[in-house]
């Protein structure tokens, strides 16, 4: 059994600041596709993402949860963090994201993806060199490329038949990324935000 773990900052106000790719209108229907398919087999509760707020997060450089000064550690690292992005961006090529497959856990269900030119582990391993984390925070660790698609309204306790039939589930999008965004997240999760900055990568 599947013990899940109830979301209790849906929908509510925050502050946060994200590296992500773009995703074009065609990525997030064929996503949200994916959601209908999952959500009519799922036997509690879920808090379904709308289309406007799917998205793949690279690099979470300020999270939702902490309670250091956000606005001040932002300031001491935004220049950085624009910099090392329009250094990793220039003259990159266009990237597909690959969704293949779902995954449930105790927090979310997601859709994982791969990406073959190397540039988002890149970006990654950059603001782990470069960016001091917040205070009291150690980095962040992701090894994992993945949109959250779906998350827990209560907690449940969900059969293993039932979690393998979701993660049986056919999931083929091949998501093309024409930009590397900075984005200010204000209402969880993302279902509002405010683009910073965006990175344009050069098609082929």
């Amino acid at each position: 059994m599947l013990q899940t773990i109830a979301d209790d900052h849906w929908g509510l106000p925050c502050l946060a600041y994200h590296v992500q790719p773009s995703l074009e209108p065609e990525t997030r229907a064929a996503l949200e596709r994916v959601q209908r398919a999952f959500a009519e087999l799922w036997p509690s509760p879920l808090h379904v993402g709308p289309r406007h707020g799917l998205h793949v997060t690279i690099y979470p450089l300020v999270t939702v949860k902490g309670g250091f000064d956000k606005e001040a550690y932002w300031r001491s690292i935004a220049r950085q963090s624009r910099g090392l992005l329009e250094d990793l961006c220039a003259g990159h090529r266009t990237l597909e994201l690959r969704f293949s497959r779902l995954k449930v856990t105790d927090t979310a269900i997601i859709a994982t993806a791969t990406e073959e030119t190397g540039l988002i582990e890149a970006i990654r391993k950059r603001i782990l060199r470069d960016i001091p984390p917040p205070p009291g925070q150690k980095p962040i660790m992701y090894d994992l490329i993945h949109s959250t698609l779906a998350r827990y309204r209560t907690k449940a306790s969900i059969p293993d038949d039932v979690v393998e039939r979701i993660e049986s589930l056919p999931v083929s999008i091949a998501a093309p990324v024409g930009q590397i965004r900075l984005v200010r997240e204000t209402l969880f999760p993302c279902l509002a935000t405010d683009e910073i900055a965006a990175f344009p990568l050069i098609r082929s």
